[in-house]
């Protein structure tokens, strides 16, 4: 078992899961805005709000290589791990959300009901005008589908996916620390 022991003390999933992570974020934002510039597809709401948490999971895995890579911190690469585990957990939380919505689990927000127009925002009173609809799409429409699968449910996917590789690695690196701190103090 030492032998499994030792493997598992070198090896760091930190840089991999960050690469892997900055590559896929990247990948679905590209899917997307091509899906939206070339396809015709207009992102609703709820859209955005995913696209957000993988702009973010992208600056954070770029952050976490920089820090890995240039200034050779592993502390850094291993904090950017763990911030990537939990903005991929929050994507994973929308992606499930906007997946319940289109097939009908629960209402969306009211703001995702579309058909009103953003032009009739009210500066006075800000929070009824965030209940009012806006020309996005409907949340609850699925404008496109493959296998039977929304892009939300595809994004569900990857980022259930991509939170479980990041948690790993985080909780990896963090075993590992642990043990050179044992070893450096015995």
């Amino acid at each position: 078992m030492s032998g499994m022991t030792g493997f598992l003390k070198n090896l760091s999933f930190t840089e991999p899961a960050l690469g892997l992570s900055f590559a896929a974020s990247g990948a679905m934002l590209a899917g997307a805005h091509l899906f939206e510039k070339v396809g015709g597809l207009v992102p609703c709401i709820l859209c955005l709000d995913q696209r957000e948490a993988h702009w973010t999971a992208l600056g954070v895995a770029a952050a976490g290589l920089i820090a890995s890579r240039l200034f050779k911190s592993k502390v850094g690469a291993a904090a950017a791990v763990g911030a990537a585990a939990l903005v991929y957990a929050v994507s994973s939380g929308l992606a499930f959300y906007h997946t319940g919505v289109e097939y009908g689990y629960w209402p969306g927000p009211a703001i995702c009901s579309g058909g009103g127009g953003l032009g009739e925002i009210d500066i006075n009173n800000l929070g009824a005008s965030l209940t009012e609809k806006t020309d996005a799409p409907s949340c609850e429409d699925v404008q496109w589908r493959f296998l039977g699968v929304s892009m939300a449910g595809y994004n569900l996917l990857a980022s259930a996916g991509l939170f479980a590789l990041t948690l790993f690695a985080a909780l990896a690196e963090t075993r590992t620390a642990r043990m050179v701190r044992r070893t450096a103090s015995a």
